[in-house]
Parts: structure tokens; sequence; C-alpha cells
């Protein structure tokens, strides 16, 4: 071996190691995931455990004035450690990497903070010193409010004037203090009561200042009581393109706060353009309303058969969807294959961007859709919310509720698309050619006039109108829903 070894030299002794740790990595690098999934798992423990102490102490200790106590504002000294400790393993969690001596440099962070807070322990000292200490922790209060404080003219800031409010409470304060500390005055209970309530009184005469936040409120339609929103008839709300390869996609967020009451009628219809007599269109409601796991979020698809009206009703079954709090609801349909799916597949539903439910299988070179459009336009039958329409104009099915950021789209939106929708990105470009229609009935309060019953739609093509009576209309604030 030694002689092998003096003939291949130094220089090749190097390069032969250097292709045996290759061939090693090669070999082994399978493992260096399961040993970072490892690391990362021991080093989230340890954080944890620390974490664990911390919290421990914040809770356990006990906060006052009094020898023996720590002062109210010492908590910030841990709980700024909490929030560092669950950040980083926050970041761990969702894959980041990091090494021991950054996990080791955290703990040892984390160990000074509790050092630092238990040093802040109030030790028994004189009447006055205490007084005296209550007033530094005010004026440190009154100074953090100051520093943290955002100011500008956005709502929830605070103007640039506000300032002065504390910077007078301050500088009374830091005389007051001073003075104390000299020896000039001595302080008692009542300066201290005194001094401290002109404080506060100053911080609430601060936040007052505060640019009041927007308001924002939905439309709350009484349907069981003949409110209605009629969106009238155009051809567009069930033109979705070619035919022989339409393609629409409708989605709401919808509240049911009361379920239809009109005995032997349990579809409570969120949106419809179909009546009783030609079904053309499409309409998609709720069904049966009994809490129990047959009730339905539905939707009806007209289509000929043979010289014969034929209706598609795919659905999704579960518990008082949507009843007295907000779902987000989308149907999606493609004579061509809904997107994502198998071609022959033309229907999807989405329950707070989850497909859900079931769907529409047609051959390839099977289409329906300019029957239910033709039928649609042949009837001239209106768009309405909160209801649908028979054929002589009369409500059934309706309900009572809000709906909100509802959208009609020819084209088929994708499972990402929807998702985000359920997400909250509900802004949307009017000027998108494959927008169909869009009404948010999400106003401002300085938008909003309880007596307006037009509302035009965000593309400007369209007007909805509430029907049925002033008083089955009201806005909401949105905080109380």
């Amino acid at each position: 071996m030694i002689k092998v070894l003096n003939q291949i030299g130094m220089n090749g002794w190097v390069i032969l190691l250097g292709c045996l740790c290759m061939v090693s990595c090669i070999l082994f690098s399978g493992c260096s995931d399961d040993d970072e999934n490892n690391n990362r798992e021991r080093y989230i423990t340890q954080l944890t455990e620390e974490r664990n102490v911390v919290d421990y102490l914040l809770k356990n200790s006990t906060y006052g004035t009094e020898p023996g106590t720590y002062p109210e504002k010492s908590k910030a000294i841990l709980e700024t450690t909490i929030a560092e400790i669950d950040d980083f393993v926050s970041r761990l969690n969702n894959g980041e990497t990091t090494n021991q001596q950054t996990v080791d440099t955290l703990v040892e962070k984390a160990e000074e903070a509790m050092k630092k807070f238990k040093g802040s322990v109030i030790l028994d000292v004189s009447e006055e010193q205490r007084n005296l200490q209550q007033l530094k922790n005010k004026l440190s209060e009154l100074q953090n409010i100051l520093e943290t404080s955002v100011y500008g003219t956005e709502p929830g800031t605070y103007p640039e004037s506000s300032k002065s409010i504390l910077d007078t409470a301050i500088q009374e304060l830091t005389t007051l203090i001073n003075q104390v500390s000299s020896g000039s005055i001595t302080l008692t209970n009542v300066m201290v009561e005194e001094a401290i309530q002109k404080a506060d009184g100053e911080i609430n005469s601060f936040r007052e200042t505060q640019i009041e936040t927007e308001t924002f409120y939905n439309l709350v339609v009484n349907g069981n009581n003949g409110g209605y929103i009629d969106f009238g008839y155009h051809k567009e709300f069930a033109d979705f393109g070619n035919k022989q390869h339409a393609a629409l996609t409708i989605e709401l967020w919808v509240k049911i706060d009361e379920y239809c009451t009109k005995q032997y009628e349990d579809n409570s219809t969120y949106l419809a353009a179909c009546n009783d007599n030609s079904w053309g269109g499409w309409r998609i409601y709720s069904r049966f309303h009994t809490g129990g796991d047959d009730d339905l979020i539905r939707a009806t698809i007209a289509y000929d058969k043979d010289g014969k009206v034929e209706l598609w009703e795919p659905s999704y079954a579960s518990p008082l969807m949507g009843y007295q709090t907000w779902m987000h609801y989308a149907i999606v349909y493609d004579e061509d294959g809904v997107p994502g799916e198998d071609q022959d597949e033309r229907f999807r539903m989405f329950y707070n961007g989850e497909k859900k439910g079931g769907s529409i299988r047609l051959g390839q070179d099977v289409r329906h859709w300019a029957y239910t459009a033709d039928s649609y336009h042949q009837a001239q039958i209106p768009m309405t919310a909160f209801c649908r329409l028979r054929a002589d104009g009369t409500r059934m099915e309706y309900f009572s509720g809000s709906i909100k950021y509802m959208r009609i789209w020819k084209k088929a939106r994708t499972a990402d698309e929807i998702r985000a929708s359920a997400e909250g990105n509900c802004t949307i470009d009017p000027t998108d050619p494959n927008l169909v229609c869009a009404w948010d009935f999400v106003i401002s309060k300085t938008d909003l006039d309880m007596t307006k019953t037009e509302f035009k739609d965000l593309t400007g093509r369209y007007t909805a109108v509430l029907k049925g009576g002033a008083e089955n209309f009201n806005w909401k604030p949105i905080s109380n829903n």
C-alpha cells in the first residue's frame, strides 16, 4: 500500500481523495434532506423550549409598584423576545434553513432578556421612591406612545400637530420628576395621583385625534319581505362567447340571514337568469336548509334533449353553508373543458375556494349552451338577486341576507384565480374584455346614501335596481357582520 502511495505521489493522492469524496456525495446525497429536516426539528424544539421558559416567567411574575414586583413596562422585554422566537420558528416551519450557531445566539439573547427582566424587580424602597417610580413609568409610557405612533393624513394615523399634546405632557411630568429628584419638593400620594390622572387625560386627548379609519357597509336585503335586485335583461348575461365554445364563470360572496320562509319553497336563490317557463339561462342557490347533511348549494343550467327541456343541477351538500356567515361561491362552465380538468369535464363548483360537488361530463363533440342562451334571449328574462322571477314577473324562491363582490365572466377562470377571490383578492380590471359585469355592493361611509336605489356596475354598462320597497334594504357596517 505504501509503495502504491509513493507511486501516486502527493498530487495524485489529493486527486484520489477528491474523487472518493465525489463518489461519497453521489451515493449518499439522499441523506442531506433528511439531515436538514432532522436539524430543523431539533432547532425548533430548542427554541420552543426556551420560549416556554420565557413565557412562564412573563405569565407568572407579579407586576406593580410594590417591592418584589416588576414594573408593567418590563413585560415588553420578554414579549419582544417571545415575538422574535415565534417569528424565527415560523420561518423554520416554512422551510427556511439555519445552523446551530444562529439558534444558540437566539437562545443566549433570550437568557439575557430574562436576566434583564429579573434585574428590573422593584426593591424595598421608601414610599417616595415608589411614588417617583410610578411617575417615571408614566413618563416612559408617554414617550413610547409619542415615538411609536404613526403620523400623517391617512386613516389610522395621527396629525403631526397632535405631537404637541404628548410633548406638553412629557415636559410637565419631566419637570415634576426633576423637582422631586433634586429635593426641591416632597412628593405625596395625592401629587402622584393627580399627575398620573392628568397624563392619562393627555393620552386620551391624543388618541381622540387619530384620523378615523374609513367604515364600509354591506347591502342587506330582506328578500322574505319583498326586497330583491333587478339587473334587467341583457343578452350578455347569457351570451358567453362563440356558440359551441361558450365559457362562463359566476362568483360572489353570500351571507344568508334567513332562508326562504314561503311555505313549500325550499330554495333560496342567490342569482338567477331564468324563469319557470323557458328555463333559459342559469341560476345559483341554496336548497333544503334543514341543518343536516342534505343541505345543498346548487346550480341549474338548462339544455335541450331531443326537443325537450332538461336541467343539469350539480350540487354540493353540507349543513347550513353560508348561513349567518360569509361564504364564497363560484361555478365554472366551459364547452371546451374546464381548465385543469379532463376535456370532457364541462362544469366545476367552488365553495370557499375549493372544488366541491357534482360535475357535468359531456363528449368532446357535444355542445348544449346554444340552447340555453337562445331560450334566455327569446324570453328576455331579467337577471335578479335574492329571488328568481316567474314568467309573469312575480317573485319566488327568495331569501334575506347579503351578497357582495358579484362577478360574471365570459371565460372559465382557473382554480387558482377563484381561490384568490375566496382569500379576499376581489380587485378586478373593469376594462377586462372577458368581464361581463361586476357589482361590489360594498360602500364607504363617505359614499353612503340610504335613499339610493340604482347602482352602476364596475364596467359602467349595466344598472342594478333595488326593488320591493325602501324598508327592505339596509346598509350594515362591515365591522358588525
